[in-house]
Order: structure tokens, then sequence, then C-alpha cells
């Protein structure tokens, strides 16, 4: 099986400067995959990234969308794939974007950290249970 990313966009962006800078940063990151009915060899991953920088606060919602050579089966959609490799494929493109977006906003750029997506999708289903 051939899996390929197709493209990525950025659905909605919020960035907004502080009048007053906070002590500390923050980031926080969800992601989830979806199977559009109409595609039957086409996934998608979604990623809801906050940023709470000491001088601004940045909000993305961006999706990655995959093709595969072979209809999707349940199968696939259960595996590791759609929720572990797939987003770790599609991380670097975002942490690329955000890491451009701030400094070309005149901000020291933010570089996101590497984030093992195995361990993710673990403790969001241990919390689930």
């Amino acid at each position: 099986m051939k899996i390929q990313l197709d493209n990525w966009k950025i659905l909605n962006l919020n960035f907004s400067s502080r009048e007053e800078e906070r002590l500390e940063n923050s980031f926080d990151l969800k992601t989830g995959n979806f199977f559009p009915e109409d595609k039957s060899k086409t996934f998608g991953v979604g990623f809801e990234i906050e940023i709470k920088d000491k001088k601004f606060d940045l909000s993305i919602e961006a999706i990655f969308m995959f093709s595969l050579d072979e209809k999707i089966t349940e199968k696939f959609k259960i595996s590791d794939f759609p929720k572990i490799n797939a987003p770790a494929i599609a991380f670097p493109y975002l942490r690329a974007y955000v890491s451009n977006l701030t400094l070309q906003s005149g901000f020291d750029p933010v570089m996101l950290p590497s984030i093992n997506f195995v361990n993710l999708v673990r403790d969001s289903e241990n919390d689930e249970n």
C-alpha cells in the first residue's frame, strides 16, 4: 500500500499581539482524523494548535489530506497509521509554517517541540478510559 500526502491548508488562523507580556509561554495540540464518505481512498488529519507566547496569542486549525493507492478498509481506519504515522508526517509542515509566520510577523520565530505521537495517542486513549 502506497500512501501520499496530497495537500494541506490552514482552515482558521487567529494571531494577535499582546500589549502586556505574559510570564510564561504555553502550547496545546489536538489531533484527529476523518474519512470522507465520498472518497474511498482518501483520509484527512486535523490539527488544532494554541500558542500563548509572551508577546502574542496564536491559534491554528489545519487539515492534511492523504491518499492511498487502494480503498481504505475498517482495519486501516483503526490502525496506527491515521492516528500516529500520518500526523507525524504532517506535523513538520505545520512546525515550519508556525516558525515562518511568527518570524515574518516581526516576532522571534517559534519552534514548536517535536511530538511523540505514539505517546500522545496512548495518553489520550488512557484519558478516555
